[in-house]
């Protein structure tokens, strides 16, 4: 299997998927926690989020849409920031609204 068709070109891969993807999983990621959702709801708002990144890389910069090792790495980075996010809005709720529990 050739690097290219995996992630084509890195700056690409790092601009939308490391960048924008990781913003838009980061405001995801508080969304759900300062709406007192589930964790495991983050698994189900990566997809579209993991999606729309590989899409972007394909319509903006002419990326292989059907890289499955790439759409993996965007689902997992994606699922990565969410999760950070989601502790850090998680955790300020929570000094917030309990602040005897710190």
């Amino acid at each position: 299997m050739n690097a290219s068709f995996v992630i084509g070109d890195p700056r690409v891969f790092f601009g939308v998927t490391i960048v924008l993807g990781g913003l838009a999983s980061f405001a995801a990621g508080r969304a759900v926690a300062l709406t007192w959702r589930p964790l495991w709801l983050l698994a189900l708002y990566g997809l579209p989020l993991a999606f729309a990144m590989r899409f972007l890389q394909w319509s903006l910069f002419g990326e292989p849409l059907a890289a499955p090792l790439a759409a993996l790495v965007a689902y997992g980075w994606s699922l990565a920031v969410q999760g950070f996010s989601w502790r850090l809005a998680r955790e300020a709720l929570i000094r917030r609204q309990y602040p005897w529990r710190t």
